[in-house]
């Protein structure tokens, strides 16, 4: 990692050389009474001898967080990949981001600015050279497809920010990123399908949706299905580009009791097909949003994922620290089940701790 200025020792490189956590190494250098003595002197005298020198405005950034206050006001930048008039940038999900990290920025005491990346080189120079003028030190990127940053790679040199990304990872660089938890979404909606009495749970996924979210989706569902006892394994139907041609076939050949959705076309073609949710079949959410109102599902908290994505860059900004992380972190925020009127009791519950993670008492 690239550390801001020339030969300076972060407390994260004394944790490394004296072998314990970086909060360790804070606590120690304040002389907290909850850090042992002889670890206290450990740490300070690998401090010493890497000449570690506390950095004043580090040190008065932390002050403040720690006490709550949030007078200083620095600026961060929340930068989109996308051109400004994408569509997809005004759905709920984005706008969550967005909205959880100005939040979250605020408490800390920071304003956060939302920029687009420019799609040519001149442009984008000269957008670096606007973030170092106005003292913008920490960015969150939020990778979207689209022209300016092709093949999930960024068209520009990250080194002098603190920086995480959001959303989709980047292939280069490599980031400390943040994103909702997409395997464990269709986890957490299966169990609550399970204690309805469902048995016979399909999914149908839009394949581009999968794609961007790293097949992390179906691949928690694929391992529910295949590690949880007493449930019958349906194919997963892949949707592409939303095309619902394949669905009325997929439905009448495998006959799903409950089906698992990350859109509301595949909710409103099946009851144009004459079935009648959930009496016929069951049907649930795995993007819900608000707005969804009485359908069941997961909502993925897109608002934690801005903020959490906020405190990475802001915990940097702290350290004194810049550029690609030497080990890229990956956070993943729960979603939380939605309760709705499209999913009813047809038999008797499945616990799905006892099957899909077994028995824990032999380990």
């Amino acid at each position: 990692m690239n550390k801001i200025g020339k030969n300076v020792v972060t407390q994260q490189m004394v944790a490394d050389a004296a072998g314990v956590h970086l909060s360790t190494v804070s606590l120690a250098l304040r002389n907290a009474p909850r850090i042992p003595e002889e670890t206290k002197a450990h740490i300070r005298q690998t401090a010493e001898k890497l000449g570690y020198q506390p950095n004043p405005l580090v040190s008065m950034l932390m002050a403040r967080v720690r006490r709550g206050d949030s007078g200083y006001r620095g600026t961060l930048g929340f930068l989109h990949t996308a051109e400004a008039d994408l569509p997809k940038l005004q759905t709920h999900q984005h706008r969550n981001f967005l909205l959880g990290a100005r939040a979250r920025a605020k408490e800390l005491g920071y304003n956060l600015d939302e920029f687009f990346l420019p799609k040519t080189e001149r442009l984008v120079r000269q957008f670096m050279r606007m973030l170092s003028t106005r003292s913008i030190h920490g960015l969150v990127i939020e990778f979207v497809p689209g022209p300016s940053c092709p093949d999930r790679r960024l068209p520009f040199d990250c080194a002098p920010f603190a920086v995480a990304s959001l959303g989709m990872p980047l292939a280069s660089p490599q980031l400390h990123y943040v994103a909702n938890d997409q395997y464990m979404r269709a986890v957490l909606a299966g169990q609550h399908l399970l204690e309805l009495g469902y048995k016979r749970i399909g999914l149908v996924i839009d394949s581009t949706f999968d794609r961007l979210m790293a097949h992390r989706c179906s691949a928690g569902f694929w391992a529910l299905q295949h590690y949880t006892q007493g449930i019958d394994v349906l194919p997963i139907l892949q949707l592409d580009r939303g095309n619902l041609g394949s669905l009325k076939g997929w439905l009448d050949e495998h006959r799903p009791e409950a089906v698992l959705g990350t859109s509301l076309h595949s909710l409103e073609e099946m009851r144009r097909l004459g079935l009648t949710v959930p009496d016929d079949v069951g049907w649930a959410h795995l993007d819900w949003l608000p707005e969804h109102k009485r359908v069941a599902g997961v909502y993925g908290n897109s608002e934690h994922t801005g903020a959490a994505a906020v405190e990475l860059v802001v915990s940097q900004l702290h350290r004194g620290e810049a550029g690609p992380p030497s080990r890229a972190m990956n956070y993943l925020v729960a979603g939380s089940w939605m309760p709705g009127k499209t999913l009813r009791k047809v038999g008797p519950p499945i616990d799905l701790d006892s099957t899909f993670f077994g028995s824990l008492a032999a380990l």
